[in-house]
């Protein structure tokens, strides 16, 4: 297999003419393409709920999947240093996909969740690959509008899908099983534009051998790297707070919006998917453009406060009945669009503001992993919560926890700058 894709990355496809120009356009059409992928995955909880009859605790391990699966973000990150990424994001990719694609064979919850587990663990590898392909090919003073600019056509194409198969699942039963097995086709062109994207080797970065050290080492490195950038450990710590409140809510939302307010696979569709994406077609790339002028902790201290009013909206659309229901549930998911835009942007490209001129994957994957620590705890936290105290109760804990990180980030900010630990992380 890898004869095969050595085969493939020797294609004319595989070596731009133009570098940047071509990067730009080959990640944009991934990013375009994956929006595909991203937009029927987003219904795994659901599907599990409406279809599959899964329990609240098996919803929580659903919801679970992506975040616990991130922790191997520092091991992925460390395994591509010095070597070409493209070999394994070809290999690792296409498994995912055929994995995707056995949801046409999909009946059960065990196999649904068999199949998003393998699915973010690989998709643990893509995320610190995408930082390095734009700390090497991308100026930082355009991170963010190139960032913005793609996944604005991400999340476009992530709000038709979503409106589609909504309807598509409404009309026929089972019709999850056709929509896995065709965006995992759609995820094979995807894959192909993104490992078409060459990436060298860091100055003073050494290879790691596939032995014993490449287990251990990487833990060593991220101890290392926490201790020698306080201010890095630090933000991750506020970032943190952030997250528990995120997953937290996750397991009672899906719940929430199939038990108490009894929506359609049509209505989730077009609220959670289309409503809050096209919102944040036009949002990404103006916050884009914003990041490239401003902090990571300015703009985290904002986002953070506004997202503590989403919980405060959702559970006001189930005080309605009727039409006036139905608005404010667009509405609320509107404004979620609007404030996850800032949470993408904040959480895709702080790691490149403190890493500088080192390995920005190696970074990006600390991020990650951290996602993946919280992961561990944070969902069955609100499944516990909600278990013994109700939806509300777990909605309106994470809108303080959200109000308590936007305060933590600017203190951890404050303490950078008193310990005299802190660097510029504007873009230079």
């Amino acid at each position: 297999m890898i004869d095969i894709f050595n085969i493939l990355l020797n294609n004319r496809f595989f070596h731009a003419g133009n570098l940047p120009q071509s990067v730009s356009r080959r990640y944009v059409t991934y990013a375009a393409l994956a929006g595909v992928v991203m937009g029927v995955l987003q219904f795994g909880e659901i599907i599990a709920r409406k279809s599959l009859g899964a329990s609240g605790l098996f919803i929580t391990l659903m919801v679970m999947a992506m975040p616990v699966t991130s922790i191997t973000s520092i091991w992925w990150a460390r395994l591509l240093v010095g070597r070409d990424q493209r070999k394994f994001v070809l290999l690792f990719g296409s498994l995912a996909y055929l994995v995707l694609m056995s949801g046409l064979l999909l009946h059960t919850i065990e196999h649904l969740l068999t199949m998003y587990i393998l699915f973010f663990l690989v998709n643990a590898l893509i995320i610190p690959s995408e930082n390095r392909i734009f700390q090497q090919h991308v100026p930082a003073k355009r991170t963010g509008r190139l960032f913005g600019m793609a996944n604005g056509l991400r999340t476009a194409t992530a709000a038709l899908i979503s409106a589609f198969a909504g309807w598509y699942m409404d009309i026929f039963e089972g019709g999850y099983r056709h929509l896995y097995f065709g965006v995992a086709l759609v995820g094979f062109i995807a894959l192909i534009h993104f490992a078409s994207i060459p990436t060298g080797q860091i100055k003073g970065a050494d290879t790691i051998p596939f032995n014993r050290r490449l287990l251990l080492e990487p833990l060593q490195k991220v101890i290392e790297l926490l201790k020698r950038r306080g201010d890095f450990f630090r933000f991750e710590m506020a970032f943190m707070l952030y997250g528990i409140a995120f997953m937290m809510s996750l397991p009672a939302i899906p719940l929430y919006l199939v038990d108490d307010l009894q929506l359609s696979y049509s209505t989730i569709g077009l609220a959670r998917g289309m409503t809050s994406q096209l919102v944040m077609i036009p949002v990404i790339p103006l916050l884009g453009r914003i990041f490239d002028r401003t902090t990571p902790h300015r703009l985290a201290s904002v986002i953070f406060l506004m997202l503590s009013i989403f919980p405060l909206l959702l559970l006001s659309a189930g005080q309605f009945v009727g039409t006036m229901r139905m608005v404010m549930i667009y509405i609320t998911f509107g404004y979620f669009g609007m404030v996850m835009s800032g949470v993408m942007i904040l959480w895709s490209l702080s790691s490149l503001r403190f890493a500088g001129k080192e390995d920005a994957g190696v970074y990006h994957s600390v991020h990650v992993a951290a996602t993946g620590i919280r992961g561990i705890f944070a969902p069955l936290l609100g499944y516990l919560i909600m278990s013994t105290m109700g939806k509300t109760t777990v909605l309106l804990a994470s809108s303080v926890l959200w109000v308590l990180s936007s305060i933590f980030v600017v203190l951890m900010r404050y303490w950078d700058v008193r310990k005299g630990e802190f660097r510029s992380l504007r873009a230079q």
